[in-house]
């Protein structure tokens, strides 16, 4: 399977506000910062997110961002285990 297909990309949480039953992120991927709003509130709050590296699907002046859904477990976002360079492709 090709990844290159889908441009996944890592991006750092600048800031977190809750908004509805989500969160509303601002993402710096490589300079240039994107919106999302996630829902992950079972797992993380603002402050667990400000600061952390996420994976992210860059899509206008917005991203996607990646987490492992299950029944048990809830979202939890697909991180990299060390950090790396905002903007930086995950292949």
């Amino acid at each position: 399977m090709d990844f290159t297909a889908i441009d996944l990309r890592i991006g750092t949480v600048v800031t977190a506000m809750p908004e509805g039953d989500g969160l509303r992120l601002s993402i710096d991927v490589g300079g240039v910062r994107r919106e999302a709003v996630s829902h992950i509130t079972e797992n993380y709050g603002p402050a667990d997110l400000v600061g952390t590296q996420v994976v992210v699907v860059p899509s206008g002046t917005e991203v996607v961002v990646l987490a492992a859904v299950s029944p048990s477990d809830g979202a939890v976002l697909l991180r990299p285990d060390r950090p790396v360079a905002d903007g930086t492709q995950v292949v």
